[in-house]
């Protein structure tokens, strides 16, 4: 936003708000129901006894207005307090509530400069008018006509002077008041003009300020007596650009929309938050797109309930609907007002309801019923299709062209509900008619039926779209403006591709709804339990996440893999675990997890004994006293987790693509529960694909997909990996020390770095001892340490007991130690 004029409406101006005390301590400003009020004068002097001599109100909350005396901006009271520039007081009110200015605004552009004093002037004139206008309703002596009208209509004084409500004396005594004021005749002529209509002042005397954003724009004068128009517009009246009494505040803003200004400010002085009125016989986009700049949020259509206009009714609200909805905003309701001539007998007269006559015969609270009770517009365009066919059904029996003209009227309507849930509700509410099931029409062939059509109608959407777009880009090069074709087919051409994607990209507007938050919550799978605890606390591998195990070579990445999968095929009865390696065949991470599971010395080479035993049958190299042991706890293995594939062990050489198809087939046709892959270094891109990039750059796009992958099924995956050799000790364990890491550590959710103490590492003498004191070096264990956790706490560590003979890891409850990183 360059403009500053536009700056300081949109975005100071309603900051300021809720701050007016602190920023105004002068004026010891108290809250009061319209805003903010002072017994100060603007000089500071406190009045006798007047609780608002000054306020600054919700309706005008860009000005300090003395009562009876002068309105002045708050911009330019800061000014003229602080004896400062223009430029330095706007940065003063910013900084007072945290605003940044943008740097687009220049200051010192004459343009800039020109816009806020033609606003500043016109805005402070224009409230001098309407302040002038309220006193002479209060005092004047020809204002009582006017002033007995207004009780007639169910306004007494307060509500009267809070509707800022007023009488014109006469043209020429406003004139005569503006000059005395001090305003020159060139911008009385330009700002407070009545085209030359004697008619105001005379017949037409009672003023309404006509508001907009807090911002007056003009008046409305209103006439009393039985004059064929009832209202004249001071001149060039803007009621495009914004909604009558659409308030100037910041903050999340459900808008009503009633037709008349009288409707409006009623309700608004009742308590009723945000009513504004349409300006004339419809509104337009832009009323819209400045209410949502405003905060607006969601909408009720609240038109006038005329009997004898039920249809043409009908027709403008379904205009302001589409108008609504082309702006993204979903949240629009309809209310129904009740008809208050219905006689004892149920026959109803041809009078009107309007939200004004309401109040006055039953109440705010009414209203307030009334509004709460607003049905989703498509609820209501539904009740409105089926209607003429339900009184035609009092008649006769339905033919069936009758019933396939309403299923045509409720699919076309269909096709025009932007969002997906407000359309499956439509849906769910028609065929949850009785009359609807009868006909056997379903929830889901309807959907079926409309998702054709919706598919269709984008395409054809597209296609006029491109055709317009090709049109425009024609007239342009026949005109020889090549460049400004060029610009216009750069410009345009995203917005046509994206025309057949609604359906597609639909889901993407979705808001979020809490019960389903929870539903997805509860049927979203757990984190696994490794079975190891790191630094007293669980060790959990995140589910639809990536988990790194790191280490240096040769330290035992491939042994932490294959126990941290037969402990979740252990503690997990109902899940089947699927371990792809790259590096050893698929036999030998059996033996290994055999003699993982056995968990005993059965001799001095466990590996050796166990694949001689394989490859010939015979125990000769296993110790006497274990050869039962290793044969009972042999087959209980097989029995209970290989051959009811609770641990599924492959050897693949998988490109990483075939890989995720395969973890995609076993997500659809298996339980798996997790996925483990020996290691990540190994793994490749399909041959030819990305070729030009380098070896970090592949790493970094598998990672992505396995990434993708385990968000798309829920399952843990969880891979080793290799340092670089930089990590020549325990003190050098770093996330970012992970070989051809690429974006391995920002893509993983979970990364454990070890190092096997029974390795000396390269280290100063500084290093050594401090490994040293810490006891990172106890033999026979893993210095394990979580390097990142964003499901926990990272920076834990533990010293894990390791087997070299079994294989087994496992925690030791003494030797527990603090990372001092």
């Amino acid at each position: 936003m360059s403009n500053i004029t536009d700056w300081i409406k949109y975005e100071l101006y309603p900051m300021l708000f809720d701050s007016i005390d602190v920023i105004f301590p002068e004026h010891d400003f108290k809250r009061f129901a319209g805003g903010w009020r002072s017994k100060t004068y603007l000089n500071g002097t406190k009045h006798a006894n007047r609780q608002d001599k000054t306020v600054i109100t919700k309706n005008a909350p860009h000005c300090l207005l003395e009562q009876g005396g002068a309105v002045v901006g708050l911009v330019d009271y800061v000014m003229n307090r602080d004896n400062i520039d223009f430029i330095s007081s706007v940065k003063r009110l910013a900084d007072a509530v945290g605003l940044q200015i943008p740097q687009k605004i220049d200051f010192n552009n004459d343009d800039n400069k020109a816009n806020y004093q033609k606003y500043k002037d016109q805005v402070t004139i224009l409230e001098d008018c309407n302040s002038y206008f309220i006193y002479c309703l209060e005092n004047s002596t020809t204002a009582k006509n006017t002033l007995n009208y207004l009780e007639t209509r169910g306004y007494d004084t307060e509500t009267i002077r809070n509707m800022e409500l007023g009488y014109i004396p006469s043209q020429k005594q406003l004139l005569d008041y503006l000059e005395k004021k001090g305003y020159t005749q060139n911008l009385i002529n330009d700002v407070v003009s009545f085209q030359n209509d004697s008619r105001i002042g005379t017949t037409h005397t009672l003023t309404i300020a006509y508001r907009s954003g807090g911002v007056i724009k003009g008046f409305k004068f209103r006439t009393i007596k039985d004059e064929q128009q009832k209202y004249l517009n001071s001149a060039g009246l803007d009621k495009i650009s914004g909604f009558f009494n659409l308030s100037g505040i910041k903050g999340n803003k459900e808008i009503i929309i009633v037709e008349g200004e009288l409707d409006a400010l009623h309700a608004s002085v009742k308590g009723i938050d945000n009513v504004v009125a349409m300006g004339g016989s419809s509104i337009n986009e832009q009323q819209i797109k400045d209410a949502i700049k405003r905060g607006a949020k969601s909408f009720s259509i609240c038109l006038d309930n005329e009997q004898d206009k039920t249809e043409e009714t009908l027709k403008k609200v379904n205009q302001i609907i589409q108008i609504i909805l082309v702006n993204q905003v979903n949240r629009v309701y309809v209310v129904t007002l009740p008809n208050l001539d219905e006689n004892a007998d149920n026959t109803v007269k041809n009078a009107k309801t309007d939200p004004d006559r309401l109040i006055k015969e039953q109440g705010i609270n009414a209203l307030k019923t009334v509004i709460t009770q607003a049905l989703p517009y498509f609820e209501y365009q539904l009740y409105q299709i089926i209607l003429p066919f339900s009184k035609l059904q009092e008649q006769r029996e339905l033919s069936n062209k009758d019933i396939d003209n309403l299923l045509d009227k409720v699919v076309e309507n269909a096709l025009n509900i932007p969002d997906i849930i407000d359309r499956d509700r439509y849906k769910k509410l028609f065929t949850s008619f009785d009359a609807i099931k009868n006909l056997g029409i379903t929830e889901e062939s309807l959907s079926i039926t409309l998702d054709k059509l919706t598919a269709t109608k984008d395409k054809e959407n597209q296609i006029l779209a491109f055709k317009k777009l090709l049109s425009e880009a024609t007239e342009l090069q026949k005109k020889g403006e090549i460049e400004k074709a060029l610009t216009l087919l750069d410009n345009k051409v995203k917005e046509v591709k994206l025309k057949d994607k609604t359906t597609e990209f639909s889901h993407l507007l979705l808001t979020i709804n809490e019960k389903e938050l929870k539903n997805r919550q509860a049927s979203k799978p757990n984190s696994l339990d490794s079975g190891y605890k790191i630094g007293d606390e669980e060790l959990l591998l995140p589910a639809g996440a990536i988990s790194i195990v790191a280490a240096p070579t040769s330290h035992g990445k491939t042994t932490f893999l294959i126990n941290m999968a037969l402990n979740i095929a252990q503690n997990y009865s109902n899940k089947e675990i699927y371990f792809f390696s790259y590096e050893e065949d698929g036999d030998s991470i059996l033996i290994n997890a055999l003699n993982t599971y056995l968990n005993k010395d059965i001799s001095a080479n466990n590996r050796k004994s166990i694949k001689h035993y394989f490859a010939t049958n015979s125990t000769e190299y296993i110790k006497n006293e274990n050869i039962n042991d290793f044969n009972k706890e042999r087959e209980q293995f097989f029995n209970e987790i290989i051959t009811p594939k609770r641990l599924n062990i492959n050897y693949v050489d998988y490109d990483v693509d075939t890989l995720v198809e395969g973890i995609r087939y076993l997500h659809k046709n298996t339980n798996v529960g997790a996925i483990f892959i020996d290691y990540i270094q190994l793994l490749n891109l399909p041959e030819g694909k990305y070729k030009t990039f380098s070896r970090q750059e592949e790493i970094k796009e598998i990672c992505i997909s396995l990434k993708d992958i385990a968000i798309e099924t829920g399952l843990p995956i969880i891979l080793g990996a290799q340092f670089n050799r930089e990590v020549s000790n325990q003190l050098k364990i770093y996330a970012t020390k992970i070989g051809e890491a690429g974006d391995i550590e920002r893509i993983a959710n979970l990364i454990i770095g070890f190092w096997n103490n029974n390795f000396k590492g390269l280290t100063s003498e500084s290093e050594a001892k401090e490994i040293s004191n810490n006891g990172f070096d106890a033999p026979d264990t893993l210095y394990t340490v979580i390097l990142k956790n964003r499901g926990g706490k990272a920076g834990l560590s533990d010293a894990l007991l390791f087997n070299g003979n079994t294989g087994k890891i496992q925690n030791k409850e003494e030797n527990k130690f603090d990372n001092p990183f």
